[in-house]
């Protein structure tokens, strides 16, 4: 029996596979030898799942190590879908991960209007032509704005609500699908309230997809058992160390569950199913609705292994019937990749280690089929090992998915005789048998050091990790059963987003350093890799040096990223320090790139001056009082981009401005969201 499987037998004196354990032992961790979900039968059996991980959820609140258990595209450019045959004929899209799979951004554009979400508000900007550009509608939203996808006359938004009669935790979120026939006079069609936190979202082919992690809390009566002197829960002796200390947590917790695991049954069985599962609420202008349950209990799958006390979502909306079909899984899951068929949803280990011994790092991926007439449909499963950073980390080609792990190194876990940490790719395969099973692998690369970006795009895929220098990894993953190394660039800094730049170049957004790993201001540089096993640099411009400051969104939003036609722009905020004291930048960054000529900016748009001639913001969504824009609320936020034609509009929380794309000192026209009356 390995370290990992004994670890899991010991833990909750559990009947796994492999285990020398009494069968009359609580089933808290149910691990089995697949990785794949299982679909609940019916309510009965829901129940009992849930009684599992109330009870570990409990022990890793009476004895965890202090709650770390808790914790846990190129640009495409295509003809405007704009009625009006003299709009633009060239104009810049959402920077997507994967051509035809669009994703949930505050910005969309059809170059004849552009949709803006953000704060309280849904912003429509006649944007064509330019010189007369200006808004001519705001639909007002009850919550946050969190994004919003166009299709063909529809809008479909995204709004965070804190106060809504579906959310038993206070988080929902609302779909809200509005009809842009008449963009003058836009109208609201549909509003869905959605019990849980937005992760993520897609749009393929007017089908939306959004994933929904639904926060439960442990009810009062189970904080009431914890605090139950009569129970005679057994105590921690946490001055030991070491192997001693794994071994009594092992105990304690077992004799804990022991006791405990009678009392939550009962009280499971007298909960109401309404506290558990996540509602719903569909309401048109003509219809008020009633709050609805979004699963079935036999519409919700578990995961081999007791996770969170948490239900994901994932719902399918078709936006031409406006119709929902769900799915739920006991679990969360944070990080979303989808390619144009499949939708993968990945977890890392660390929501369901509850703090002994070395963690078992590793990331469960779930496959759903988006080919269903009825919707996604459960596929299969993987695991891997070593936790995954960002979506980029994930790339589905020929039938394979690529996947990049950093084996994180965790000061609770590591120990003198654990190998270093390092980073790996892994490749997994459909076996049509509910696994995702790895058939090829690369692991120990970079040891002591984790990724910060990563982009796999057919048969080649760039990795870069950082402790002290960038190393840059070009890796050949044409073989899918054997991923190799071919090349590696070591300069000082990171690059926190690599985009393609025709076959021969990268073009990178990232962080500047030094030899000593020091950090800087925001660096864009574009590398040569024409010669595959000798990738270069070719150019970096810095945007701050060592006695400035400077910050991006770009380097954690890729669709802050705006790169067409040879020019990239990308949001900035810099303070300036000099002898006659400081200077302060909101605003968009503009730079020529090319991968000859090298890298050179062109241009800046501020948008501070749109505040004088703006409501005060933080008096209309904070209740401040009017001044506070004298002192503090000048601040600008610079979110977005869009190129049309010639043309660059730079957006902010206060409004659009329009200037020269090539020479953007030259302002052509502006427009307010919110102009003082």
């Amino acid at each position: 029996m390995n370290k990992i499987t004994k670890l899991a037998c010991l833990t909750l004196g559990i009947g796994t596979v492999g285990c020398d354990t009494p069968k009359d032992k609580p089933p808290i961790d149910q691990e089995t030898q697949s990785l794949g979900l299982k679909q609940f039968q019916d309510c009965s059996e829901l129940r009992s799942y849930v009684g599992d991980v109330i009870v570990k959820t409990m022990l890793n609140y009476e004895y965890g190590y202090w709650g770390w258990d808790e914790m846990a595209t190129p640009d495409v450019s295509e003809d405007s879908g704009s009625n009006d045959s003299s709009g633009p004929s060239d104009y810049t899209t959402t920077n997507v991960q994967e051509e035809g799979v669009d994703e949930v951004d505050m910005v969309k554009t059809d170059g004849q209007f552009i949709y803006v979400a953000q704060d309280r508000g849904v912003h429509i900007v006649d944007s064509w032509p330019v010189e007369t550009a200006e808004k001519v509608a705001t639909v007002e939203l009850e919550g946050w704005a969190r994004g919003l996808f166009l299709q063909e006359d529809k809008l479909v938004v995204f709004e965070q609500i804190y106060d809504s009669e579906v959310s038993s935790y206070g988080n929902s979120t609302r779909i809200t699908i509005i009809d842009i026939s008449d963009r003058t006079a836009p109208q609201i069609l549909r509003t869905i309230d959605l019990d849980g936190y937005m992760a993520d979202g897609r749009m393929i082919e007017g089908n939306v997809y959004l994933v929904l992690n639904h926060w439960m809390y442990l009810p009062d009566s189970a904080w009431n058992l914890l605090y139950n002197s009569n129970l005679d829960l057994p105590e921690m002796d946490w001055s030991l160390e070491g192997e001693e200390l794994d071994q009594k947590l092992l105990q304690v917790r077992y004799e804990a569950a022991q006791i405990l695991r009678p009392h939550v049954d009962d009280m499971v069985a007298n909960m109401d199913l309404d506290e558990i599962l996540p509602k719903m609420l569909v309401q048109t202008p003509d219809s008020t609705g009633q709050v609805e349950r979004m699963h079935a209990c036999d519409d919700i799958y578990r995961p081999p292994q007791v996770s969170q006390y948490n239900i994901l979502s994932l719902v399918h909306l078709d936006t031409q019937t406006n119709e929902l079909n769900n799915k739920g899984l006991m679990s969360d899951g944070w990080t979303i990749y989808a390619s144009s068929e499949n939708l993968y949803v990945a977890q890392s280990s660390r929501w369901w280690w509850w703090g002994a011994g070395d963690m078992d790092m590793t990331s469960q991926i779930h496959k759903f089929d988006l080919q269903g007439e009825d919707g996604p449909e459960y596929a299969s499963s993987g695991s891997v090992d070593g936790w995954i950073y960002d979506q980029f980390a994930l790339s589905e080609y020929d039938g394979h998915l690529r996947v990049a792990t950093t084996d994180f190194n965790n000061w609770w876990t590591s120990s003198e005789d654990d190998e270093e940490p390092a980073n790996n790719i892994f490749v997994l395969r459909d076996d049509n048998k509910g696994q995702l099973r790895t058939v090829g692998s690369l692991t120990g690369l970079a040891p002591g050091e984790r990724i910060y970006a990563t982009r796999m795009m057919g048969s080649k895929g760039y990795v870069v990790t950082f402790e002290q220098i960038d190393p840059l990894f070009t890796i050949d993953l044409s073989n899918p059963e054997a991923p190799e190394v071919k090349g590696e660039l070591k300069i000082p800094g990171y690059s926190a987003y690599l985009h393609p730049m025709g076959p021969d170049h990268l073009l990178a957004v990232g962080v500047d350093g030094d030899d000593q790993g020091n950090l800087g201001g925001v660096a864009i540089s574009v590398f040569d890799v024409s010669d595959f096993a000798n990738p270069t640099l070719a150019h970096k411009h810095v945007i701050s040096d060592e006695d400035n400051w400077s910050w991006s969104e770009a380097l954690y939003d890729h669709h802050a990223f705006t790169f067409h036609r040879g020019v990239l722009s990308i949001p900035a905020y810099s303070w300036d320090y000099s002898q006659d004291g400081y200077s302060y930048f909101s605003g968009i960054l503009s730079f020529a790139v090319d991968g000859s000529e090298g890298i050179e900016e062109i241009g800046r748009v501020n948008h501070l001056d749109l505040v004088q001639d703006s409501e005060c913001l933080y008096s209309r969504w904070y209740g401040y009082e009017e001044e506070v824009c004298g002192d503090w609320g000048w601040y600008a936020s610079v979110r977005r981009s869009v190129y049309i034609e010639d043309n660059l509009f730079s957006i902010s929380n206060y409004g659009i401005k329009v200037n020269d794309l090539n020479n953007p000192s030259d302002e052509i026209t502006r427009t307010l969201f919110y102009p003082k009356q």
